[in-house]
């Protein structure tokens, strides 16, 4: 029994130690860690700035250090003068730096370059260009600036009289720099009688004071009506596929037939032959015809009603009085165009705040959008690059686009406009116009929202509606004015008038075959076999997209439709899953930090807690077999190993 005893006391003083040093030794390396943290964190690393001057640069007598090359350079870059102080004098000029370690002297032009001039590289040292960038010269253009730092006039330098303190002024002026290596110029070098300067040929620019390149053009967007080739020294227009360049004014006229205007005129719609000014009536007898579309491979002109709260169509042919309605149930329809490749209607109804998308026949329909649509309006088309653009004047007013598909929408302008009530697109040069009826302005947008005005006129944009753009003529119906009007958007020029004492001109369309470009349908392309709509894709692989009916969606192959059982649930699940993708991302280096901290905490709290649990197993086993009678070979085994079915016996008899 004493035996048995002895070895219970050491084996829980054993225990005892171990729990205690883990305890221990835990808390120590948990405030270590902490209190490294919080160091981190308090008290940051020490920055460069911070450090002593190392060999190759100078202490300046406020502190600073600058590099050693920029000693004597005639340059304050210790901003207290003393990295000019003790200088011997050098035979450069004002306008020129003396090489660090050498007699030779360059060009203050030659500085910074990304050129080196010197043999030490000096011209192109960090710390020197540095320096240059953040304090540049105070003089201006016009003036000279002396060795002390003075600022006199350009034309007193070189007089045969000092006008600077120092005398700077009359330092080699008879030099002729161009005599060597042309001035480093890459053309034309011109001798000063103070210094020189490096000159270029037509078409070509300056860059860096003394290297020629070729001077772009085309960066100009309104160069050319439509294509602009930059050449060597020069550029060209060219017409797109289908125009032809006018030998006169050089300009990109349609060939073919003529184009003429089409305007909703309220209860009719007028046909305007664009160069005799001519007018036909297409249709009559109309109650409120508003927005105008057209698809000119069908001859045929889509219109909403504002009474009828519908959209209707017509032929263009005079003799065909056939008018028929393809949509009911547009409350206040805002703005239409016909997608003339993939025969899909797009309009926006801004009382119901939505934009949605039809069959011509207005059997298949589609809402694209109804939600962040305060008060939309016109609204364009682009087959080709599968994207769709509409105004809303709603607040704030902004132009937006998104795929056809309703995919990828995003804002295009949202500054500087007030009430657009017009829009138009530029196939040929991929821009956006819009007339403003606050503003009074034609403005035009590049697709990355890059916007420039175009002509201003209270007068004649006064109440603007309708826009299209053909040729390089800016089309438009203002409804105060009563009228048709056109310019060249291009150029300054006196406003067109087309048409004029019109009952209430609104929707307008130019009616040409150029204006609908035939591009390829992708739906037809790669054979889709959608079972509803099939609308072009412009941010997907296969370039089409499948729609279904509101209220149904696509199963998985996409193809077909079948109705959604739970949208709403889905709608909660989605929510959450964006809701948890932003709660991570909130999490800072700080939050990571202590979590770390805390799972270290944790990862000693139950090593401790294993080592107490195994003490009171060890326990609780010694005082099972010290309180029963044992036998020979059960005392070795309590001294020794013990079986394992000894161990349950006893852990059970408890």
């Amino acid at each position: 029994m004493t035996l048995v005893r002895s070895s219970r006391w050491r084996a829980r003083g054993e225990m005892s130690s171990r729990y205690g040093l883990c305890l221990r030794v835990g808390f120590v390396v948990t405030f270590i860690l902490s209190f490294q943290f919080g160091l981190t964190a308090a008290f940051p690393q020490p920055r460069h700035g911070d450090v002593r001057c190392s060999e190759n640069e100078f202490l300046c007598l406020n502190g600073r250090c600058v590099s050693a090359e920029v000693l004597c350079n005639g340059s304050d870059d210790c901003n207290d003068q003393s990295d000019e102080q003790n200088c011997s004098v050098s035979g450069c000029g004002p306008h020129e730096f003396l090489c660090s370690n050498s007699t030779v002297c360059i060009s203050r032009y030659q500085l910074c370059d990304n050129h080196q001039d010197c043999t030490s590289g000096a011209d192109e040292s960090g710390d020197l260009c540095e320096k240059r960038a953040l304090q540049p010269e105070s003089c201006g253009e016009l003036d000279f600036l002396c060795g002390s730092g003075q600022c006199i006039e350009l034309q007193s330098a070189c007089d045969n009289f000092p006008d600077c303190s120092d005398s700077s002024d009359e330092v080699s002026c008879d030099q002729n720099e161009c005599l060597e290596a042309n001035g480093h110029c890459s053309h034309y070098c011109w001798d000063l009688p103070l210094g020189y300067e490096c000159a270029c040929p037509t078409g070509l620019e300056l860059i860096n004071h003394f290297i020629c390149e070729d001077v772009d053009e085309c960066r100009n967007p309104d160069l050319c009506d439509q294509i602009c080739v930059n050449l060597p020294g020069s550029y060209t227009c060219e017409c797109s596929q289908g125009y032809q360049k006018e030998p006169h004014a050089g300009t990109c006229q349609a060939a073919g037939e003529e184009p003429f205007v089409i305007v909703t005129n309220h209860g009719d719609i007028k046909s305007i032959n664009v160069n005799r000014m001519e007018y036909l009536e297409i249709a009559d007898g109309l109650h409120s015809a508003t927005a105008l579309s057209m698809d000119i491979t069908s001859s045929t002109i889509f219109w909403s009603d504002d009474i009828h709260h519908g959209i209707f169509r017509k032929s263009v042919d005079q003799n065909r009085k056939d008018i028929r309605q393809i949509l009911g149930d547009v409350q206040s329809p805002g703005g239409i165009a016909v997608d003339w490749i993939y025969s899909h209607i797009y309009w926006t109804d801004s009382r119901a705040r939505t934009l949605s998308l039809a069959t011509v026949d207005g059997l298949k329909r589609k809402t694209l959008f109804s939600t962040n649509l305060k008060e939309p309006t016109a609204i364009a088309v682009d087959p080709q690059s599968g994207c769709l653009y509409w105004a809303d004047v709603g607040e704030p007013a902004k132009i937006e686009t998104a795929g056809m598909n309703g995919v990828g929408r995003r804002i295009l302008v949202s500054i500087g406009i007030e009430k657009p009530t017009g829009i138009a697109l530029d196939y040929i040069k991929k821009r956006v116009y819009w007339v403003d009826s606050n503003l009074h302005k034609l403005f035009y947008t590049d697709l990355n929202g890059l916007y420039h005005s175009v002509f201003h006129s209270p007068k004649y944009l006064a109440n603007p509606f309708g826009l299209a753009v053909f040729e390089d003529r800016a089309f438009w119906s203002d409804v105060d004015g009563k009228a048709v009007y056109s310019i060249n958007r291009f150029r300054e020029a006196n406003v067109t008038v087309l048409a004029q004492n019109l009952t209430e001109p609104r929707g307008l369309v130019v009616f040409h075959r150029l204006m609908q470009p035939i591009v390829q349908n992708w739906c037809v392309e790669e054979r889709a076999a959608c079972e509803y709509l099939c609308v072009p894709a412009p941010y997907t692989e296969q370039h089409y997209t499948c729609l279904c009916p509101d209220g149904v969606i696509p199963i998985r192959s996409g193809h077909t439709c079948e109705k959604e059982t739970d949208s709403g649930a889905s709608s909660r699940e989605r929510d959450d899953s964006a809701s948890s993708r932003n709660d991570l991302n909130q999490l800072d280096a700080v939050s990571v930090g202590i979590i770390a901290l805390i799972v270290i905490m944790l990862g000693f709290v139950m090593c401790c807690a294993a080592v107490h649990w195994q003490m009171i197993v060890g326990r609780v086993k010694t005082s099972s077999f010290c309180s029963v009678h044992l036998n020979a070979e059960n005392s070795t085994n309590c001294s020794g190993q013990r079986t394992d079915s000894i161990s349950q016996q006893f852990l059970l008899s408890e």
